[in-house]
């Protein structure tokens, strides 16, 4: 069976903004995070299973799967729908790359 991978940027450095935007993981077999960040810094990975692909999905459907205190690369159990990245502040130093393997 043919795998494929795929990278997502999720966050940048000078990224105004609190959350991520929202990736479809529903297919992965593997996913990992990429962090890179100056100074010190925490991120929350979250995953939600709602359905739909254009209604927004709720705030009580999210799940936090980790919090990250240092920067390095984190293999993330896949087998959930959705998956979004939180920062603490609205302008960040974080670089994030979702990394998805499809089989």
């Amino acid at each position: 069976m043919a795998q494929y991978s795929k990278s997502y940027s999720l966050m940048t450095v000078g990224f105004s903004g609190i959350t991520s935007r929202v990736v479809n993981v529903a297919d992965a077999a593997e996913l990992s995070v990429s962090w890179i960040t100056v100074g010190t810094s925490s991120i929350t990975i979250q995953g939600a299973n709602a359905e739909g692909w254009t209604e927004a999905i709720p705030a009580n459907a999210w799940s936090t799967v980790s919090v990250l205190g240092a920067q390095g690369i984190y293999a993330i159990q896949p087998g959930m729908q959705w998956l979004r990245i939180l920062q603490a502040a609205s302008t960040s130093s974080n670089t994030v790359t979702l990394s998805k393997s499809v089989r």
